[in-house]
């Protein structure tokens, strides 16, 4: 089998929906959605940004406290999810 540096194209086509160079938020920022969107992704995220270091996290070009609140909601809502509490 041979081993390769590219990314699982699940994760590829999940891009366009990372925060990083592929960002649509550079003249608006980021809000409440965005943020829930990004949160709820963390792990694709960060598997994804291991394989492309230009994905990052977290949004930087967010409006603050509605973006934030969205992100935990996002994270929290994957973990209920997940764990099934």
């Amino acid at each position: 089998m041979k081993r390769t540096n590219e990314a699982p194209k699940f994760l590829q086509k999940l891009e366009k929906y990372m925060p990083g160079p592929n960002s649509k938020y550079k003249n608006i920022p980021a809000d409440f959605w965005p943020g829930f969107v990004h949160g709820f992704m963390l792990p694709f995220t960060f598997i994804y940004s291991q394989y492309n270091p230009s994905v990052k996290l977290y949004e930087s070009e967010n409006v603050g406290r509605k973006y934030n609140f969205g992100f935990v909601v996002g994270i929290i809502i994957l973990l209920k999810t997940v764990t099934g509490n």
